[in-house]
């Protein structure tokens, strides 16, 4: 299903892309002015403590993706004690035990082991954890893939480090229409990649990585999950013009038809009548054909052992990822922007169309090349393996009332719990709000139920990451919270 328009018209023109971007740069101005009203509220949200350019790989588009981090309060000096001084203090009492003239007596024997007891009992009185071993949530801003910016969500990331005691890593991916489908989700596969090869680095446990996201970000916090395992499996279900190195190999080995004759990112074209032809279906496992046929034929021997080695050979880490926390997440691109309005109960709470025809004309570009089934475009009909094996079995989604993604919400959260796929999922429809409701722009007036459902989610997660040592829950107004004492709430 391709090029359908999305706002249920006959095959409206498409804008140019320097129309696009001109229009996009005038919103995005207009929403920073709107996001800064947001954080004028008090309390204030937190900023990031420091930022990371990454390279992106996956998508084959040169460019950074700048990372924000938030830490948690004892990030910093948990890093000076236990990474730096204690070692250094501990191999030097070490050294100064080991080099003790022995014609000094019992009496300084005695003291300086007393000394070395009494320095490790203060270590660990002071705080309750060696360094590292953080979760790590990483986060995807909302903006229809076209506006917003990674510190959009700080009151969420300020919220989950000090209810998670984790890491927050939001993700400034590139935008459209600069940057249309499916570069987003490619360069949050790479954020993810990163994030998980610097994990020592970065004081993180990698069995505890958790991605979220609002609206066309939680989109992303699924679809960067199914793109990472498409990639870690070495199959393609896009375009032939962007092979990964296992595939380019598979084609080496078995023949350049391997996968679906299109130039567009389709899972669904009609596939051809040439019986030599192998098809590869989104439903089944990525296939790994013997080392035969014509095509092997054509080989000499250092190009089959070659190939062969690639394709046996991961180049990508296995990445475990704990849990997914979407916010009212878009998941359904082949329902066309009228039918999803039409199951809105509250019309004037929806999205005006001048925001969504500008989300959909610059993300989905150029339109007829674009497959609106893509399982990195719409989970919600995704193939049902891919969404068994590519996603973690806790998934805590939230929607709302008055959005007109409620349905595919739903419908998505009843495919996910279906015996098929067999996840757990955590739901809350948030009741009487519309689509992004915790972003109001509002700085006098506070958003109710924001600070119940946010602590609400993060209970969650501590629940999927497990028992920290040191963190402990309190009764609160709002909920249970685990934030740290001296710790400021961020919403009110």
């Amino acid at each position: 299903m391709t090029g359908a328009p999305r706002d249920g018209s006959k095959n409206p023109a498409p804008r140019p892309r320097w129309m696009l971007s001109i229009q996009a740069g005038f919103w995005r101005f207009l929403m920073s002015i709107g996001m800064l009203l947001h954080k004028l509220a008090p309390p204030r949200p937190p900023k990031p403590n420091f930022s990371r350019h990454i390279p992106a790989t996956i998508s084959g588009k040169a460019g950074t993706i700048p990372l924000q981090f938030y830490l948690p309060m004892d990030y910093e000096s948990q890093k000076r004690l236990w990474s730096n001084r204690a070692r250094d203090d501990l191999d030097g009492l070490s050294e100064e035990e080991d080099g003790l003239p022995m014609g000094k007596g019992k009496n300084r024997r005695v003291s300086t082991s007393l000394s070395t007891l009494s320095q490790r009992v203060r270590r660990r009185s002071q705080s309750g954890k060696r360094w590292g071993n953080y979760p790590v949530v990483i986060n995807f801003h909302g903006g229809g893939f076209t506006l917003g910016t990674a510190t959009d969500d700080a009151r969420w990331c300020g919220t989950v480090v000090n209810e998670c005691h984790a890491v927050v890593i939001s993700v400034d991916y590139r935008k459209a229409p600069e940057y249309p489908f499916p570069t987003a989700v490619e360069d949050g596969v790479d954020a993810l990649l990163w994030v998980h090869g610097h994990a020592d680095e970065l004081g993180i446990d990698k069995d505890k990585i958790a991605l979220s996201g609002f609206s066309s970000g939680g989109n992303m916090a699924i679809t960067v999950a199914l793109r990472l395992w498409d990639e870690q499996n070495g199959f393609t279900r896009d375009d032939l013009s962007r092979p990964n190195s296992r595939q380019k190999a598979e084609r080496a080995l078995h023949g350049s038809a391997t996968l679906l004759g299109s130039e567009s990112s389709s899972s669904t074209k009609v596939p051809s009548d040439d019986p030599n032809i192998e098809i590869l279906r989104p439903e089944d496992s990525p296939p790994v054909s013997p080392l035969n046929g014509p095509s092997h034929a054509r080989l000499n021997p250092t190009q089959i052992k070659e190939a062969a080695t690639t394709v046996t050979h991961k180049h990508l880490p296995d990445v475990s990822i704990r849990c997914i926390v979407p916010w009212y997440p878009s998941l359904d691109y082949t329902r066309t922007r009228e039918q999803r309005r039409a199951t809105n109960v509250r019309k004037d709470q929806e999205l005006p169309a001048v925001f969504t025809n500008l989300f959909d004309d610059s993300y989905l570009h150029p339109p007829d090349t674009i497959s609106l089934d893509s399982p990195y475009l719409s989970p919600g009909v995704a193939p049902t393996s891919l969404l068994k094996n590519a996603l973690p079995y806790e998934i805590i989604m939230h929607t709302c009332e008055f959005d007109m993604l409620l349905d595919e919400g739903k419908d998505f959260r009843a495919r996910l719990e279906s015996p098929e796929i067999g996840k757990h999922v955590t739901y809350i429809m948030v009741e009487g709000v519309p689509h992004g409701w915790d972003k109001a722009p509002n700085p006098l007036k506070p958003t109710p139920g924001v600070r119940e459902h946010y602590l609400r989610a993060c209970r969650e997660m501590r629940r999927v990451f497990g028992t920290q040592v040191g963190v402990q829950e309190r009764p609160t107004g709002f909920g249970p919270s685990a934030a740290p004492r001296g710790s400021i709430a961020v919403v009110r």
